[in-house]
This record gives structure tokens, C-alpha cells and sequence, in this order.
């Protein structure tokens, strides 16, 4: 598959057919915008809607919860912002002090008027994509390169407001559509057509709402390799931040070159002690004593500098060749048995020379009338083992001890795997399917507690934290551990790889479809089976549905993943230390 030669996060294909740049972007851009403000017009209309007519019919209750749904992504989404503020508003760790500017303040009051006026400047968003993605699209059909690329950079700007529509689908639209839901099927006997239109109106939308976001955002990651950027934020942000923090660490380390990597040893011991055990003495001792051989190293060792990211060590440093020239003995320094049990990682061999070794323990064989002298020699062996078990194997030979290899760690991939875009044909398809399924679930749900509200608190929050455990790394900041509370309450709905990347992702998506399959054939059964008051059509009409919407959605489903699934691709990608240095 090939990517649109002007926008690479769309694809340049429908049916694997190539088309011209300007239908590529017509379609993958300019109509999703335009069926985004139609939607998002008929969900915040029918929701404000709804909570008049909830308060207009005595349930105060109900149409405040649905009002607090709705204000909730809005306001989180002014959380994360202001906590992830422009540079100029950072604290310097030198002097923790904010200059703050009159940019800054403009900025701050920007932030805190889109979330006063949000469905405003929700509106004025999708106003402004859509007026841009037209003019990149007649830029592309005239063939005006210059025009094309400034009404691409244009569209393509980050905005807050992305992050507010990411959040909407699920912290607002899926609560939102199952407390709907339920008023439905308690008021079943007694209807307000006029409130059963809204709601069954808002429940459609909502579903909608959520498949456009699960669309967009399920590899989210995978697409992320082969250059997709966060609409809110973008990638050179970080790329930046990344840099900052790099070159912060290589003028440290610039600073560190002139200060002494050991500390002195007469500051830890005194100079009797310091004299003792100067390594150009000849030192008697029980260790075994280890030298390196000038003549047996290599000459691509001879400048070996050892580095270590400590400031003090209690060991003394190795001392180089230039500095062994001048001495003529040829220990040089005696290594401790927690040396040779732990050395440190150098390139050097050492050989072991002129080491006693004392033979092991001999015992006689036993003979009759000597078990006093068997006795006595068998006490004087127990007393050599120590000594014998210490000692190397016997050899009189010159043994080369090769390198203790390194500690495990990662090694970063040079190359990942990465996800095309899809064309307009795979999403349309991917879209129907997860809003047939968001249907069949949110039914379910409601049904659930609707049948028994205080079991099914019980089931979800199981639910909820056996995915939790799954997602959460030990290894992870403090940061991501929070975005995984919010990411497990995602997986109630959908499966998405946001902020994270599945190691086998067949797996989860076959696991996750499986159980959530169960579980909506099982809540519907039992709400449809068990001592239910509703009539007799409506029952079987909700049960029809769901289960309807779920065949339906996984026809859709294997038809986009046998046939329309974009393809892998593999992106080679330079280490982190090489991308930052050459940049």
C-alpha cells in the first residue's frame, strides 16, 4: 500500500487502486471532518436536549448526572493541558522560578476559554479543519506546491481540542448512552415519547461517536512508527524535549571530564595503610595474585580508559601502560577475592602466575587395629578443606582467566514493526463494525444492571481489574501506571493500542472479542430469561438487537481483517544516541 504523496498519514489507495493526491485527501480527510461536525452538532444538541427534558419530567438526578458526563472530558482535558504547559511556563530546576509573560497569560486564558465554551470552540475546530483540508485539496487539483504545504501545515497543527474528542467518545458518549438506556427499560411501562425519541437518537450517536474514535485510534501506536503524529500534541514536541534532555547530559558529562573519577585514597585510610598496600611492593598474601602481561595485550587495548558513572569508588584504578612502563616489578596490584569474584569489565586478560596450591587432603585407606589413626587423620582433612576449597584447580601452567561476560540489558531494535493507514474502504468497514458491536455492548451492560445492579458492580469491577493487571508494568513511571487506570476502563468498550503495544496482538484481540462476546450473550440471556417485569415485545425487540448488531458487527469484522487490513511494514529506525547526535 502506498501513503498520499502530500499527507504520509493517509493512504494514497481505495481497493488497492492509486489514486490522484486530491481524492485521496477528499476523501480521507475533508469528509471524515465534515461527518465529524455533523456528529458531534446531533450529540451535543440531543444531550442538552435530553437533560432539559430529564428536568422538565421531576428526575433532577438523572439530568444532573448526564450534565456532569457531559462537562467531565472537558474539564479533564484542561487538566492535562495546563499540566503539560509551553516551555516558557516550565519551572527551571536551577532557580524554580516561572517568568510569566503576557504570551503565557493570553495562552493560559485561551486554555480555560475553550473549556468555558467548549462545544463552541469544538465547533469553530472542525470549522477550521474543514476550511483548510478544502484549500489543500484545490491546492493539490491546481497543482500549487507552495499553497498545498502552507494549508497542510495549517491543518495539521496540534489543538487541545483533539485531546477533548478523544476523551468525549468514552468518558461522556458510552456512560452517557447506558444511563439512557436504563431510564428506557424503567419507564418501559409508563413511555414519554418524547424522551424515548432523544434517548434512542442519543444511543445511535453515541455508538457512532465511539466507533469513529476506536477507527482512529486503534493502532494507534503501530501507525505512530510510520509517522502518524498525535492531533493534540506533536511528535517534535517530544523529539525536542528528548533532544533538551541529551544535550543536558552531554554537557554534564563535559563537566564531569575534569574531576577525578576515583576519590584519593588517603581521604578513607591513613598513609601507613596507604603505604602498605601500594601496589609497586611486593606484597605477600594468601589471595591469588593476578598480573596483566604487557606483551600479551592487544594493541587495540592499549589505551583502555575505564569509566564509571559513580563519583568514589573504594577501588583503586587501573593503571595504564604508560604508567607501567616506568615500573619494574611486575605486580602490580593484588586483586581481592571480591574482585575475582566481581571484576570489573575490562578488555585485559590476566594470567595466573607462580600460585601455590596446596594438594588436597589425602586419606589413607582404613586398616584394622588404626581407627584411632583414621580418626585423627580424618579431623586433620576436615581442617584443610577450607584451604583446599579455596584453591584454584592444581596447575603450574600459565592460565589465561578470560573477561566475566556483562550484565544482561536491552538492546533497543533497529528495526519495528509499523502499520500502514488505511484506506477509505477498510475504515468505512472497521467503523460499521465497532458501531455494530458498541450497540450489542452497551445493551448488554445496561441489561446487566438493569437485572441486578449490585452483581453487576461486582462483575465489571472484575472485569475491569483483571485488565488492569495485564496492562500495568512494574518497570512503567508513575505517569503511565495512571494512564493505565483510564486505559483498562477503555477495554470495557474496545480494544485499542494507545500507549501502548501489544507483543502478540492476535492474542489480545482474539481473548479480548471472546470474553466480551460471552459476556454479552450471558448478560442479555439472563436479563431476557430471569423474572423480567418489561413487555414481551420490548424484550425480545433489545434481544434481537444485541444480538443481531453483534453477528452483524463480526461479519464486518473478519471481512476488514481477512481482506482490508492494511499491512505491516518494517521501519528501521537509527538508536537513540545516533538520532540525537546527528540532529
Amino acid at each position: 500500500m502506498t501513503v498520499c504523496e502530500l499527507d504520509k498519514e493517509v493512504s494514497g489507495e481505495i481497493l488497492g487502486w492509486k489514486v490522484p493526491v486530491w481524492q485521496a485527501l477528499l476523501v480521507h480527510r475533508v469528509l471524515p471532518s465534515c461527518g465529524g461536525l455533523v456528529l458531534y452538532l446531533v450529540i451535543m444538541c440531543f444531550d442538552f436536549a435530553l437533560v432539559f427534558e430529564h428536568y422538565r419530567n421531576g428526575k433532577n438526578a438523572v439530568a444532573a448526572f448526564c450534565l456532569v458526563l457531559i462537562v467531565l472530558p472537558v474539564a479533564i482535558s484542561l487538566v492535562f493541558t495546563l499540566a503539560s504547559p509551553p516551555a516558557s511556563l516550565q519551572i527551571d530546576g536551577s532557580s524554580y522560578s516561572i517568568n510569566i509573560r503576557k504570551v503565557d497569560c493570553m495562552w493560559i486564558l485561551a486554555q480555560v476559554a475553550k473549556a468555558v465554551f467548549f462545544p463552541i470552540a469544538t465547533i469553530g475546530r472542525y470549522a477550521y479543519l474543514i476550511f483548510w483540508w478544502v484549500d489543500v485539496v484545490f491546492a493539490s487539483l491546481q497543482e500549487d506546491t507552495d499553497r498545498a504545504e502552507e494549508a497542510l501545515t495549517l491543518a495539521r497543527a496540534p489543538s487541545t481540542i483533539e485531546l477533548y474528542l478523544f476523551l468525549q467518545a468514552f468518558i461522556h458518549s458510552a456512560p452517557y448512552a447506558i444511563v439512557n438506556i436504563l431510564d428506557m427499560m424503567v419507564n418501559a411501562a409508563n413511555p414519554i415519547y418524547d424522551t424515548i425519541q432523544l434517548q434512542a437518537v442519543t444511543l445511535v450517536a453515541s455508538s457512532l461517536r465511539m466507533a469513529s474514535t476506536a477507527t482512529m485510534y486503534r493502532r494507534f501506536e503501530r501507525e505512530k512508527i510510520c509517522g502518524r503524529q498525535y492531533p493534540w500534541r506533536n511528535n517534535d514536541d517530544e523529539e525536542t524535549d528528548k533532544k533538551e534532555v541529551v544535550v543536558n547530559t552531554n554537557n554534564n558529562d563535559k563537566l564531569k571530564e575534569n574531576e577525578p573519577i576515583y576519590e584519593s585514597f588517603n581521604s578513607k585510610h591513613d598513609s601507613s595503610l596507604t603505604h602498605s598496600i601500594n601496589p609497586r611492593r611486593p606484597i605477600n598474601s594468601d589471595f591469588i595474585q593476578f598480573s596483566p602481561r604487557h606483551s600479551e595485550r592487544n594493541s587495540d587495548h592499549e589505551d583502555y580508559c575505564f569509566e564509571s558513572d559513580t563519583g568514589s569508588s573504594d577501588y583503586l584504578p587501573p593503571i595504564s601502560r604508560k604508567a607501567s612502563d616506568n615500573s619494574t616489578d611486575e605486580y602490580e596490584k593484588p586483586l581481592t577475592i571480591i574482585e575475582r569474584v566481581a571484576p570489573r569489565r575490562r578488555d585485559t586478560s590476566y594470567v595466573v602466575e607462580e600460585v601455590y596450591v596446596p594438594p588436597p587432603p589425602v586419606t589413607p585407606a582404613p586398616r584394622p587395629g588404626s581407627l584411632a589413626v583414621w580418626a585423627e587423620k580424618m579431623v586433620e582433612n576436615a581442617e584443610s578443606i577450607p584451604a583446599w576449597l579455596s584453591a584454584p584447580p592444581r596447575r603450574r601452567h600459565v592460565e589465561v582467566v578470560q573477561d566475566e561476560p556483562d550484565l544482561p540489558r536491552r538492546v533497543p531494535r533497529s528495526s519495528v514493526r509499523g502499520l500502514e493507514p488505511q484506506d477509505a474502504t477498510a475504515a468505512l468497514f472497521h467503523f460499521l463494525g465497532w458501531h455494530g458491536f458498541f450497540i450489542a455492548r452497551l445493551l448488554s451492560l445496561a441489561a446487566l444492571i438493569n437485572f441486578t445492579p449490585f452483581f453487576s458492580i461486582i462483575i465489571l469491577f472484575i472485569h475491569y481489574q483483571i485488565t488492569l493487571l495485564f496492562l500495568i508494568v512494574p518497570q512503567a513511571s508513575t505517569a503511565k501506571r495512571a494512564f493505565y487506570i483510564f486505559l483498562a476502563f477503555i477495554y470495557l468498550f474496545c480494544l485499542m493500542e494507545f500507549k501502548i503495544r501489544f507483543r502478540h496482538v492476535r492474542v489480545w484481540h482474539v481473548s479480548w472479542f471472546f470474553v466480551t462476546s460471552v459476556e454479552i450473550i450471558a448478560f442479555i440471556s439472563m436479563w431476557g430469561t430471569i423474572q423480567n417485569p418489561l413487555n414481551f415485545w420490548w424484550k425480545n425487540f433489545v434481544i434481537i438487537v444485541t444480538l443481531s448488531s453483534l453477528v452483524l458487527s463480526y461479519m464486518l469484522f473478519f471481512t476488514y481483517f481477512l481482506l482490508l487490513q492494511p499491512r505491516e511494514t518494517i521501519v528501521h529506525q537509527p538508536s537513540a544516541k545516533n538520532k540525537y547526535v546527528s540532529s
